[in-house]
């Protein structure tokens, strides 16, 4: 009984080998996929952010831009700014 256990252990020894380096191989390409896929969403939130950053100071420096012009066109119509004084005077 002892040779016949020996033999039983050395088999599923030898198919726990196996299985355990399909595991090994199956965990590097699942840290292969992950490593990916968390650049692809690094990179997605880096563009997303900066894309957002850029268009937010877009229209707040429009925004302002505008509120500057619109000031200094209604203060030329009515007369009021530096140089229309000084031009009326």
């Amino acid at each position: 009984m002892g040779v016949v256990s020996g033999i039983t252990h050395f088999f599923e020894s030898i198919g726990e080998t196996i299985y355990g380096i399909f595991a090994a191989i199956l965990q590097v390409f699942n840290l292969i996929f992950s490593t990916i896929m968390g650049v692809f969403r690094g990179f997605v939130n880096f563009v997303e952010g900066t894309l957002g950053f850029a268009f937010d100071n877009f229209f707040v420096l429009g925004t302002f831009t505008a509120v500057v012009l619109g000031y200094l066109l209604y203060a030329q119509r009515n007369g009021t700014t530096m140089s229309s004084r000084k031009v009326k005077n």
